[in-house]
């Protein structure tokens, strides 16, 4: 076990857990987030309790902001070892981020880790998620220039995050995206008409026996969105992504593959409806800062990811529907004939009026959503180190999901949500491994009480019905606020349709959370049930296992 001083370190940033400091005119902010779990044996789930049985991931941000600069950086550590699911680089406590920064009304400068996004991340974007474990700063400098409020630019260069090192690549970047209405009538407000243009190079060095071995990628993208007072609105985002090497067992291939990536928002909103439509096609655009971390099945922590390619669909609030979640399929798989995914998914939203049969006196809201997604239909010739796609031809289904909420206060206490889902999963491609698709059917029944304006209790149902993998689930879940600051919770899913009978888990949870003002310290403990985990469509693996977890979150 490690012999790490983290209380010595912690009591340095004692002081200002208790509130904001003022020093030399200036204001510290800040925060602290731990998250603790001590693991047992299960042996029902196979599950061995590991070496280290107690893990702690803990995270400590501190800032300083004097008038037009600031300073700032975040103390990370993993003791005596990450908790189980996060990358085995996250293995040390030291300060793993710093920055300072001065934000003039015109200019903007950052020297340091910084985060940043091009248009809607399809070509870059680094951002932190410590529940999927992901940051992927760039540590380096950025500079933004304002010259007008409808014209902003962004240049950038460094290198990203790994664990507590950086990757071995170099990225640069420029960003340029103005209003062209308001480039011609300032005073236009009602209509906005964006239009964006970006370049993100990239460069590590080579010293392999191949020729002409690509060390520098150069990739592009443009896009154009409009919105105005009528409630419609779109953006079209299209990017080039340079010519590299893909990486098949470690090792690169000759060929070398570019790739390429389109997405389409279409949408209406009025006062009680909405519907937002997106079509998406990706062709080889997985996007690493260093190069042996492409091979997608190997780069299971989505370490040194540069752009941002979410799963476009629903994010699913209950247990069972996140049993079968899809992930972005945007890379080349030789085994499985893939080159990427094409598909889209539709939302449509209404509030049926207070008043009318189906609003009754509290009005009823629908939301409807809709997703379908498939590879793309590649050709790979004999030795597989080349293909040919169409630019709109649907191969191999990968996934479709189609579900309805509907949300309905009945009396000024009692209010319920109902949800049903279809899916289809092809477990193959999301997971990996020989399986087949399962096709699968969630209802949902949320129940809440309130006994008044502090005072709850909820109550879930679950069912999911399914012929294949491991068939039949049941879940239930009961919450109770006591008021503002004290939370309670006993849940439970059970595999009851497992054609195993030894292996018709019970995964059973009991918690409770204290909150007041700007802290939250919760417990729980119980079993996790293995899976994906996602935030925002994108996700880590968790394998299963059992145990008591706390967590704390305090800000200043």
């Amino acid at each position: 076990m490690k012999r790490i001083n983290a209380f010595a370190v912690l009591s340095l940033f004692a002081p200002a857990l208790f509130g904001q400091i003022e020093i030399g005119g200036g204001t510290f902010s800040g925060g602290i987030e731990s998250t603790s779990q001590w693991y047992q044996d299960d042996e029902e789930l196979d599950f061995e309790q590991p070496n280290d049985p107690f893990r702690s991931n803990n995270y400590i941000r501190l800032d300083y902001q004097h008038g037009k600069f600031s300073a700032g950086l975040q103390y990370e550590a993993y003791l005596p070892a990450a908790l189980l699911g996060y990358s085995e680089r996250l293995n040390d406590n030291k300060i793993a981020t710093y920055y300072v920064n001065y934000k003039g009304e015109q200019l903007d400068i950052t020297a340091g880790n910084f985060y940043e996004q091009f248009g809607n991340g399809l070509i870059l974007r680094s951002w932190e998620d410590r529940q999927i474990g992901i940051n992927n700063s760039i540590r380096g400098v950025r500079v933004a220039y304002t010259p007008n409020d409808f014209t902003s630019i962004k240049g950038l260069i460094g290198k990203q995050r790994l664990g507590f090192e950086t990757t071995q690549g170099t990225l640069g970047g420029i960003d340029v995206e103005t209003n062209i209405v308001r480039m011609f009538n300032k005073d236009n407000f009602k209509h906005s008409v964006i239009a964006g243009v970006s370049y993100v190079g990239q460069h590590e060095d080579y010293t392999g026996p191949v020729e002409d071995f690509p060390q520098n990628i150069s990739n592009y993208s443009a896009r154009l969105g409009y919105s105005g007072s009528s409630g419609f609105y779109t953006n079209f985002e299209y990017v080039y992504k340079g010519e590299q090497a893909a990486y098949f067992s470690g090792v690169p291939t000759e060929k070398y593959y570019d790739g390429n990536a389109l997405l389409i928002n279409l949408g209406y909103s009025t006062r009680g409806f909405g519907i937002n439509t997106t079509f998406r096609r990706l062709e080889n655009m997985g996007m690493y800062s260093q190069r042996d971390l492409s091979e997608i099945s190997a780069n299971v922590y989505n370490e040194g990811i540069v752009n941002y390619l979410p799963a476009l669909t629903r994010q699913h609030d209950y247990l069972l529907t996140n049993i079968y979640v899809y992930q972005a399929q945007p890379g080349i798989n030789r085994e499985k004939g893939e080159a990427g995914e094409i598909g889209g998914q539709v939302d449509i939203f209404y509030n049926f009026a207070k008043g009318t049969f189906l609003g009754g006196k509290y009005g009823t809201k629908l939301a409807v959503n809709g997703s379908y997604w498939n590879g793309l239909n590649a050709e790979f010739n004999e030795s597989g180190d080349e293909y040919t796609t169409e630019f709109l031809d649907f191969g191999r289904k990968f996934f479709h999901d189609v579900n309805f909420e509907i949300n309905k206060k009945w009396t000024d206490k009692f209010s319920t949500i109902f949800t049903y889902m279809h899916q289809y999963y092809d477990k193959g491609i999301v997971e990996g491994g020989n399986y087949s698709h399962i096709i699968a059917n969630v209802v949902v029944g949320d129940f809440l009480y309130k006994f008044n304006s502090n005072n709850s209790v909820r109550f879930e149902l679950q069912h999911l019905q399914t012929k294949r993998d491991k068939k039949n689930w049941a879940a239930a879940l009961v919450e109770y606020n006591l008021n503002q600051r004290w939370n309670f919770y006993l849940g439970d899913s059970y595999n009851y349709g497992n054609d195993d009978k030894s292996k018709r888990h019970q995964y059973y949870m009991v918690g409770g959370s204290y909150t007041k003002e700007s802290t939250r310290v919760a417990v729980n403990y119980g079993r996790q049930r293995g899976g994906l985990i996602c935030v925002g469509g994108v996700c880590r693996y968790v394998p299963e296992n059992s145990g008591l977890t706390l967590s704390l979150v305090k800000t200043f």
